[in-house]
């Protein structure tokens, strides 16, 4: 149980409290202001906290003299966490590994992409009814979506550079190694329209970059997935998504639908539309899964019953990212396969300076 302190002023004449600065619920630090209070002599002072705990009550109220002795309000001392990041109280800003606390509360990371803020349960249940009313508030349910065999295939074969549509870039500079990616056919016509009726989220086992490299070309402006992007690094398991599913909705999946290859890496949820795995390169097949067995490589690059007209070699200037917004294509598809057509893609990624290498093909002359 909390220990209960009551705070007091440390003077010998009456004071008038001019303005209080916390109320029930606030969780106060060492140094934290908690009220103005004004003297005889018209001098307004503060009256700083010098315990970290949390305000359980106010005693006395605004414009109140109160006599030397007199409580002014009750806290319960100590903080209790809630928010952590980093091994830091984002509250009273307590270093919790030197001071060896195992039993903080705030454990659960609820932010696709900082894993090391943490919120309390009580946190993320209040959290997680928010995100629940503005979803129903919206009419809209929460899709998560893989990429690898599921919107996409990525290898890093040598392949001719002149298949259209497919996007080369590489993430770590020049002198590394190369992926070429082919999204699968009806993709972005497929995110467009279920973002209608979807808030989308990308969960995939690639590492950041790559992730976040993919979600461009996707989603260049960004207003499809917005930022809500799960990597590997972000994930609490290797071979496994589920337990990120239970932290990223602490108040129940019931909302949530999934998309994705494989079944297991869910815990079989019933959640889940398992889709079959788009294979476009022969030799490759998911470039993140760590136990997929290796493929027979043969001289075609290209799966069975892909078929692809493939454009002039392009000029070396092809593979220097461009400047100028990213624009979708609008041209029919060459590739047959189970007589599907594919949808429009995007033409490139706008790049800077400091991102990795994006092109794509589809123009080259």
């Amino acid at each position: 149980m909390p220990k209960k302190l009551s705070i007091k002023l440390s003077l010998r004449r009456s004071v008038k409290i001019s303005k209080w600065k916390v109320e029930p619920g606030t969780i106060v630090y060492d140094g934290r202001v908690l009220l103005l209070y004004e003297e005889d002599d018209g001098k307004s002072s503060k009256l700083k906290s010098k315990n970290v705990g949390t305000v359980v009550k106010l005693i006395v109220e605004e414009g109140q003299t109160v006599n030397p002795g007199d409580p002014l309000l009750e806290i319960d001392v100590g903080c209790r966490h809630p928010t952590v990041i980093n091994d830091l109280c984002a509250e009273c800003g307590a270093d919790l590994q030197k001071e060896d606390q195992k039993d903080k509360q705030a454990t659960i990371p609820m932010v696709h992409s900082i894993p090391q803020l943490k919120v309390s349960h009580e946190q993320a249940q209040e959290i997680g009814k928010a995100d629940v009313e503005r979803l129903i508030k919206d009419r809209k349910l929460v899709l998560l979506v893989d990429l690898d065999q599921t919107l996409i295939h990525t290898t890093h074969d040598n392949i001719p550079n002149n298949l259209r549509d497919v996007f080369h870039f590489q993430l770590l500079g020049p002198n590394s190694p190369w992926y070429h990616t082919r999204l699968r056919p009806g993709t972005m016509k497929f995110l467009k329209n279920m973002s209608k009726m979807f808030e989308l989220h990308i969960c995939t086992f690639g590492v950041r970059p790559y992730a976040h490299m993919i979600a461009r070309i996707l989603d260049p402006d960004g207003s499809l997935f917005g930022g809500r992007i799960l990597s590997r690094d972000e994930c609490f398991s290797s071979d496994s998504k589920f337990a990120n599913l239970q932290a990223l909705f602490p108040c129940g999946d019931e909302l949530v639908c999934i998309i994705d290859d494989r079944e297991d890496v869910w815990n079989y949820s019933p959640n889940l539309i398992q889709v079959k795995p788009y294979q476009f390169f022969r030799n490759t097949g998911d470039i993140h899964d760590p136990n997929a067995p290796p493929l027979h490589k043969t001289v075609n690059y290209l799966a069975p019953g892909v078929r692809v007209k493939e454009k002039r070699p392009p000029t070396p200037e092809a593979l220097v990212p461009k400047s100028g917004s990213p624009e979708e294509l609008k041209e029919e598809d060459e590739v047959v396969k189970d007589d599907i057509k594919d949808e429009e893609m995007p033409q490139e990624v706008e790049t800077n300076d400091k991102d990795p290498t994006v092109t794509s093909n589809s123009n080259s002359k």
